[in-house]
């Protein structure tokens, strides 16, 4: 009955000027995307030629769930199939991402095939699944409902101008439409303002809104999605513009939704709370800050390594933000070019890029930390985490290193690939799974099943400190203090190629402390008299480790870049059974293939004023010899500058908890003073 009730005529759902929704200019993005995105556009036309056949391949940069192999259907379309009992397939298939795959095909080539099968699937789908009686956590979860929202009236504007398309299909499609709104609106109340699901389904309603012709269901629609999407930004965004959830994947949907949004209610004369949209450009550059040389993301969390550039770019035109231009494409990306059109296209051109007035950098909040050479695509960059767990997307990941030399991955995270409650989803997202540490072979963080966290640990000691030739970051969580244990992590960067590691673990009785080390499947590694050389494709990284009684075992391990992915990798345990307080140092250094490893050594530790030998559970020192360079690197483990006391390392005299002395220019027997104060 609600259908018969809201027939329309064709010229009444295009009853606006093309620069009130998405797609202003399909013919002109159609050539632009032929002169600048080649590889995009064959890429597209592969995705589209498929669909027509009934063959379905989710590879597209930000399908959530990507998958590996097709599946073709000989006959019927089958919405609700689930491969390999994976249900994220039936959810990724009914997001009808290929839809806009199929309009940009016909605008590339002019075949009315690619109509012709849009028509024919969005017909099958809206004859044969209904709301009601079918698989509720299927089709019509709420989530592809409002990812719908997208996807469905980006899809239409494509084919506006085809003869194929007939107003009794109109009819029939805003129809459907107006379901999808009415479900958004009864469905999607303020119990979900913490999710994600609530910001991607809200800005899906307030799409619908935009798209068909304006009345009283519209603009209520319009205004019950932006107060959602507002309560909802207030919730989710942290003030360094981080999404809580703890995974680039998600913080990036949840971006492009709400950068989505932005742009409509520009185009439509809607005010938006100005916190919304400052909240908005903060998340931008928090891609900025996270953004790897090579221009990805890290893989956090359930994230896939994907391109950011495009998703910079979008926010550097909607902000006018030159930092986010240098950060992002020079020109407007792909999709970019086909959602907004030439107008903003030629902005974008024209808009000047500026080097952001920073290398490193802390997301304070949610405890993300990125120590860069610069902003260089051989740059060397080291990412450090110790935030709060908040929801399923999170991992057992506290006190985690990534490690990016000469522009190439080191050090990284292992993914996600599956949501599936199998041990693979517990290898990868447990503890083991990272560049952490653990104490007597038990996790600090586990899992009751694939979303759900059975024991967490509260991240502590938190600083982070820029200087002129070291910065130090440090962290650490309350994982193991039921038992009695502290764990803390200290990192020392000596620019630009040198970089300590200290593990420190306050116990008592004997322990067993392990540090895990998960290298890129790119590169290969060795080990020779305790030092470890991995060699990559273009980098070199060796690894010292210089406490006394480590042992090092590799095996292999696993590394899953996007979903249902995965490669081997290697992998390094490094372990210590110890009495007491244990300190684990490990240096680390390399650069391009040429790099060489340093020399590396403890140095034993005086007490000014008391004269007497300091021993490991107070103070240790490291020297460090770099071809030229030579520095002396003192970390306390304990308070003890007694009275007018400092402590004496080879000829470096300091008062600082970690110092770092450069002792290049120093001559033998020559007393240093101070260094560089990183932590007091």
């Amino acid at each position: 009955s609600d259908l018969e009730e809201w027939n329309m005529r064709m010229e009444q759902y295009f009853d606006r000027p093309d620069s009130c929704y998405f797609v202003p200019d399909p013919e002109w993005a159609a050539s632009y995307s032929r002169e600048n995105w080649e590889k995009e556009v064959k890429h597209i036309l592969r995705v589209a030629d498929e669909v027509c056949e009934n063959t379905f391949l989710f590879d597209l940069d930000w399908d959530m769930e990507r998958t590996c192999e097709p599946v073709t259907f000989r006959e019927d379309v089958d919405w609700c199939c689930i491969p390999d009992e994976d249900p994220e397939f039936v959810w990724q298939f009914n997001r009808h991402r290929f839809f806009i795959c199929l309009g940009q095909a016909w605008q590339l080539t002019g075949d009315e095939k690619y109509v012709r099968n849009f028509l024919r699937l969005i017909h099958d789908w809206m004859d044969r699944i209904p709301m009601e009686g079918i698989m509720q956590m299927g089709p019509w979860r709420m989530l592809e409902t409002g990812l719908r929202g997208e996807t469905w009236t980006k899809a239409i504007r494509y084919f506006r101008n085809s003869s194929l398309l007939t107003e009794e299909f109109i009819d029939k499609f805003a129809g459907y439409l107006r379901l999808h709104a009415k479900r958004l609106e009864e469905k999607g109340g303020d119990e979900r303002l913490q999710s994600n699901w609530c910001i991607l389904e809200n800005s899906g309603l307030f799409e619908i809104a935009m798209a068909l012709p304006q009345d009283e269901d519209t603009r209520r629609w319009a205004s019950l999605a932006l107060r959602r999407i507002r309560d909802s930004v207030r919730i989710q965004v942290y003030e360094d513009g981080s999404q809580w959830e703890q995974s680039p994947m998600y913080h990036n949907e949840v971006f492009h939704c709400l950068c989505c949004v932005v742009y409509l209610a520009r185009a439509n004369g809607i005010r938006l709370d100005p916190g919304l949209e400052e909240t908005v450009h903060r998340m931008a550059l928090a891609d900025v800050i996270w953004r790897k040389p090579d221009g990805c993301q890290f893989i956090q969390g359930d994230s896939d390594e994907v391109d950011l550039r495009d998703k910079i770019t979008m926010g550097a035109w909607l902000f006018r933000d030159p930092v986010l231009k240098y950060a992002g494409f020079d020109r407007m990306d792909f999709e970019g070019a086909w959602d907004f059109g030439r107008k903003a296209s030629l902005e974008y051109r024209s808009l000047p890029a500026e080097k952001p007035g920073f290398t490193s950098a802390c997301l304070k909040d949610s405890g993300n930390y990125y120590l860069r050479e610069s902003w260089e695509e051989n740059a060397n960059l080291l990412h450090f985490t110790c935030g709060a767990m908040s929801t399923g997307h999170c991992h057992g990941d506290k006190l985690h290193v990534d490690l990016v030399l000469n522009g190439e991955d080191v050090l990284v995270d292992g993914g996600r690939s599956t949501y599936k409650d199998i041990l693979l989803r517990f290898e990868l997202k447990g503890n083991m799974g990272h560049n952490t540490t653990i104490v007597d072979k038990k996790p600090f963080t586990t899992f009751t099943d694939s979303w759900d966290t059975r024991k967490l640990s509260l991240p502590v000691n938190r600083s982070f400190h820029t200087g002129k030739k070291a910065e130090f970051v440090q962290g650490g969580h309350l994982g193991y203090i039921s038992e009695g244990i502290f764990v803390n992590r200290r990192i020392i960067w000596i620019k630009p190629d040198i970089y300590l590691i200290n593990d420190q673990f306050y116990a008592s009785g004997e322990h067993e402390y392990r540090q895990y080390f998960h290298f890129a499947p790119e590169g290969c590694v060795s080990e020779e008299n305790g030092l470890l050389t991995f060699r990559g494709k273009k980098n070199a990284a060796f690894f010292q480790f210089l406490t006394e009684g480590v042992s090092l075992e590799e095996y292999s391990g696993i590394i899953s870049r996007h979903y249902n992915q995965c490669e081997e990798n290697v992998c390094v345990r490094a372990s210590l059974k110890k009495e007491g307080f244990a300190s684990m140092i490990t240096v680390i250094n390399g650069g391009d293939s040429l790099a060489e490893a340093v020399q590396a050594e403890i140095l034993d530790t005086w007490s000014h004023t008391r004269f007497t030998n300091l021993n490991e559970t107070e103070v240790q020192a490291v020297k460090i010899t770099a071809g030229r360079r030579r520095y002396v690197v003192i970390l306390c483990h304990n308070e003890l500058f007694h009275s007018s006391d400092a402590v004496i390392a080879g000829d470096c005299f300091g008062v600082g908890n970690v110092c770092v002395f450069d002792v290049s220019e120093v001559k033998e027997g020559e007393r240093c003073y101070g260094g560089e104060v990183l932590h007091v």
